[in-house]
């Protein structure tokens, strides 16, 4: 762990493709100087990876006759009550894309038309191919 980095954010999140919406990006973010702030020599990713596992181990200690648990089953609240002060802007909207108008052949030829892109319905798993 070092200083090497000196500005910028990083963002943490999870992209919901192929609803109604289109699609739709929800997370953290991060800036390096508010990391720095909380935890010197470490980088956002490190913080905001470490503040959910930190989240986890305050429930675990809470409630220590659970037995196993996937994280499906943690009480979400919970562990984000612990994890929010290290997470940054916590950001959930719309994001402007979809694998058709987004796409770019950077090399010609590597998309693959004979996959034949289902331009009716974005999200279909081959219009994400490339040859």
């Amino acid at each position: 762990m070092n200083d090497d980095i000196v500005r910028g954010q990083d963002e943490l999140g999870v992209l919901l493709m192929g609803h109604p919406y289109g699609a739709w990006w929800t997370g953290t973010q991060l800036s390096i100087e508010e990391t720095r702030r909380h935890v010197s020599g470490q980088n956002a990713t490190t913080l905001q990876v470490a503040s959910s596992i930190l989240g986890a181990l305050a429930w675990m200690i809470e409630d220590p006759e659970r037995g196993l648990c996937v994280p499906d089953d943690l009480p979400w609240d919970r562990v984000l009550a612990v994890a929010r002060p290290y997470l940054g802007n916590l950001w959930s909207g719309p994001a402007d894309f979809d694998p058709l108008s987004w796409s770019r052949d950077v090399f010609a030829g590597w998309r693959a038309p004979s996959h034949g892109a289902d331009v009716d319905d974005p999200w279909q798993f081959g219009n994400f191919l490339l040859q």
